[in-house]
């Protein structure tokens, strides 16, 4: 009989044991679940896409084979990734083009002034840039970043060039005129600006934003630094461009600004790709937008950052921990009685432990997409 309830309880408990593994095992995150690159990509949809982790050939690689797949205009920033250059992605199969260095190629002068005006509008500066397009103007000069920039404001050449012109002499005295002492200080800081924001300008074969509305293409560009002036006049360009209801896609490669709307607010027309060698790093408080994400993780060589990453994009889960106990009771003049049992309690645990992030092999990736889907997806 004794023997008989030892089996039974033994039963029992091994079946609980297996019960509660099988419960756990369906909450936690699915290792098993291996993706193919054409179903992951399909999953994903139109929704933006963070991607944390990896070399820069990792994410090269598999930010690579979303631009195959994207219908539609697509803007790349990267911080000196040269695998996301216009003449390795062509060689990649996927046709790129380098953004000018004049970030405002083929723009009208409205659109160059609000630009480099900044956020906040600086009245001083739109009066002097105003007034250097039409100096231009009258001048026969590009109306442009390089006809402001071919025009010595310090000197008196350009100011004795206004004074003999006879086609427009009244509105070309309008301008002597107007060129004062206010209006100098205001040259010299406009010219400041300029130069700060084009510090890397040259005369290149690049193509102006504006050229991409005509032709679906990838227009790459090399930015060095979130908060460097281009980087953000970059930002401030296609933000201008979404605002304007132009739909496209934005990749950001190493590329965050934190008070950015284009990355933080969920735009309908722009779809975002947020990529980094670890994202963690971009906001300490994990809040990189407003967007509904899909979630892609290479390996991270910070503990701490595949903690906050697998917290915030991989949640936790209610675990069943089994205990058992085991203990003996004696009474005088019986037999010692041996006793075991099992209690079950409750504790939370992380769906995907961050020692898994840190020891991916190379190639390999977390997953976890908006539609719920997640597994394992190996970009070799």
């Amino acid at each position: 009989m004794a023997s008989l309830l030892s089996t039974l309880f033994s039963s029992r408990d091994n079946y609980l044991a297996t019960h509660i593994s099988k419960l756990n095992n369906d909450n936690s995150f699915p290792f098993q679940n291996k993706l193919k690159r054409d179903e992951l990509i399909s999953g994903m949809e139109d929704k933006s896409v963070l991607v944390s982790g990896g070399t820069d050939e990792e994410r090269s690689i598999f930010l690579m084979s979303m631009m195959r797949t994207i219908s539609g205009k697509i803007v790349l920033l990267h911080n000196g990734n040269r695998f996301l250059k216009a003449d390795n992605l062509n060689k990649c199969g996927v046709c790129a083009k380098e953004w000018a260095g004049n970030i405002y190629k083929g723009m009208n002068k409205k659109q160059i002034i609000s630009l480099l005006s900044g956020e906040k509008a600086d009245d001083e500066l739109l009066f002097f840039y105003a007034y250097a397009f039409e100096v231009c103007e009258v001048l026969g000069v590009p109306v442009s970043i390089e006809g402001i920039n071919s025009i010595d404001w310090l000197g008196v050449k350009w100011q004795q060039d206004l004074l003999m012109n006879t086609s427009q002499r009244d509105r070309a005295l309008d301008l002597l005129s107007r060129f004062n002492r206010q209006m100098a200080e205001k040259a010299v800081k406009g010219m400041c600006r300029i130069e700060h924001l084009s510090r890397t300008v040259a005369i290149d074969n690049g193509v102006g934003i504006t050229d991409m509305l005509s032709s679906n293409m990838v227009l790459t560009k090399e930015v060095y630094g979130s908060n460097a002036s281009v980087t953000r006049q970059c930002m401030e360009a296609l933000q201008a461009l979404a605002e304007s209801g132009i739909r496209f896609t934005l990749i950001l490669d190493d590329v965050y600004l934190p008070n950015c709307s284009l990355i933080k607010d969920n735009y309908r027309n722009v779809r975002m790709i947020l990529a980094a060698d670890d994202i963690a790093q971009l906001d300490t408080n994990m809040h990189l937008s407003n967007r509904k994400c899909n979630v892609v993780v290479f390996n991270h060589l910070s503990y701490g950052s595949a903690k906050m990453i697998s917290e915030t994009y991989f949640g936790e889960y209610d675990k069943l921990i089994r205990e058992i106990s085991s203990g003996q009771n004696k009474s005088f003049l019986t037999m010692t009685t041996y006793n075991n049992s099992m209690t079950v309690r409750h504790g939370r645990e992380l769906r995907l432990m961050p020692e898994h992030i840190v020891n991916l092999p190379m190639g390999a990736a977390f997953v976890h997409l908006v539609n719920g889907m997640e597994g394992v997806i190996c970009m070799r």
